[in-house]
């Protein structure tokens, strides 16, 4: 039965309990996705913080793009190769190996005396974390009954909760006693512990697929594209990032070049095959390009177009990652009080998300004051991470919900794939346009109402992608 059809039936069926969750080697994989999850979020928080007191002590303020980027990059490269390191290594060998170099990684970034050392170190870290990401994913897909799925999803977009207040109060009080190098590192040891329960959890993993997961990981190493394709989407990325770095015509005519590789490349990486779960991987690629675009952007709206203070500007952040984790945790109530389906609460969420956008860049045209624009960015914010909450966590259940079980494994793969691609291109894409319209000599409101104006059609264009979803799940059913 499809996920559409259960969630019509049986809502209760669907969403399980948190008893049944947490009990034996699924609560011990659970246990540790969080872990890992609360640590990302940690990271991501902190870096956030203490990336201008990176670029200051490395002098590399010019390199800014480059700092931000290698991370992403490299993600973006682990995911479509992690079904045949799988397929080579095992699936325990695979997560022991990615924590290791995502750990190393960190170490390296704290330690690093030059910007180029820092950037190899954040391409380590990426890596790591792309390979333990399409890991995570494909683990919930193989272990975790259907019915509990969307529980394990809206926990781990729960676990951004507690990081949105902490994490930034943890980096400044961190890098203000023992400086930013320390910020970095004292996180590590929880991604070690959390790999450490999803390894344990994945040792019986090969004993309970009635076909055996040898089969699964020849089958996706098979499935996966050749090497040289990923080199050929990062390389569209380098053009795309370096296009976007250099204020000239030329650079800008280099990073729509990069964009077209980066398009092409990606048609050949993404998974082919059935209608919903090729949907979904492609959702979630326009909701990242779109909705990172726009986070990665947050601050620079506040500040330059609003003219706000540091204190109001992150709190848009605050506003984002509140709501998207409580409406997140909170989604399978929704489902089984309002017979939600799973099309259904897509829809509605990408909805949430694209609507408040479309009015930013009204409201940046029209040159508003802090006291009057930043109340309507909160507002707008938290409802468009209300919409996240929904659609987000529906996703990757549609994704990984395939006919053929021995595409499980790509497709997770493609779905981290098109969240790390989509997350890296908005925020070049928007920075980019950004400094394009500076250059040109438009004004900061209206440079940043076309960078809006260009990540919310990516935004509109997942509300159609969630439509042709329910639609498809509704004939499955």
């Amino acid at each position: 039965m499809s996920t559409e059809a259960a969630t019509a039936a049986t809502p209760a069926r669907f969403a399980g309990s948190w008893s049944e969750l947490f009990r034996g080697g699924t609560g011990l994989l659970v246990v540790g996705l969080l872990l890992m999850e609360f640590a990302t979020a940690m990271q991501y928080f902190a870096v956030a913080v203490v990336m201008p007191l990176v670029a200051h002590d490395l002098h590399a303020e010019r390199s800014y793009g480059w700092l931000l980027g290698s991370y992403g990059m490299a993600m973006i490269a682990a995911a479509p190769l992690t079904p045949a390191i799988t397929a080579r290594l095992g699936r325990l060998r695979t997560a022991g190996v990615a924590s290791v170099v995502f750990v190393v990684g960190g170490v390296l970034a704290a330690v690093a005396g030059s910007a180029v050392l820092f950037v190899v170190a954040r391409l380590f870290q990426g890596f790591g974390s792309g390979v333990l990401t399409t890991f995570g994913v494909s683990a919930v897909a193989h272990s975790i009954p259907e019915r509990l799925r969307k529980r394990v999803y809206s926990l781990i977009s729960a676990m951004w909760l507690l990081p949105a207040f902490l994490g930034p109060v943890y980096a400044s009080t961190v890098s203000d006693l023992l400086g930013w190098r320390w910020t970095l590192t004292l996180i590590l040891p929880l991604v070690v512990v959390g790999r450490a329960l999803v390894v344990r959890r994945a040792g019986a993993m090969r004993q309970e697929a009635a076909q055996g997961v040898e089969g699964v990981e020849k089958d996706s190493a098979v499935r996966t594209p050749p090497f040289i394709r990923v080199l050929i989407l990062i390389g569209g990325c380098l053009l795309l990032l370096g296009g976007t770095s250099v204020k000239s015509g030329v650079g800008q005519i280099v990073a729509v070049c990069g964009l077209l590789v980066v398009a092409v490349a990606a048609r050949k990486l993404l998974p082919s095959g059935e209608r919903g779960p090729r949907l979904a991987v492609l959702a979630m690629l326009t909701l990242s390009l779109g909705y990172s675009g726009l986070d990665a952007m947050a601050t620079v709206i506040a500040r330059s177009g609003f003219g706000s203070s540091i204190a109001a500007a992150s709190a848009v952040l605050t506003c984002d990652a509140v709501a998207w984790s409580t409406v997140a945790f909170l989604q399978p109530k929704f489902h089984e009080r309002w017979n939600l389906s799973t099309g259904a609460a897509g829809v509605v969420g990408a909805l949430l998300v694209a609507v408040p956008v479309a009015g930013m860049p009204v409201m940046l045209a029209a040159h508003l004051s802090s006291g009057t624009a930043m109340p309507l960015m909160w507002v707008a914010f938290l409802i468009s991470g209300s919409g996240m909450g929904f659609i987000y966590t529906n996703l990757p259940v549609t994704a990984v919900d395939v006919r053929d079980k021995s595409t499980t494994d790509a497709f997770a793969a493609g779905l981290v794939l098109a969240e790390s691609m989509g997350a890296s291109l908005g925020s070049m894409i928007g920075g980019g346009l950004y400094a394009y319209g500076l250059q040109r000599g438009l004004s900061a409101w209206h440079s940043l109402s076309v960078a809006v104006g260009a990540l919310s059609v990516s935004l509109f264009a997942t509300v159609f992608i969630a439509v042709a979803i329910q639609r498809h799940l509704r004939l499955r059913g």
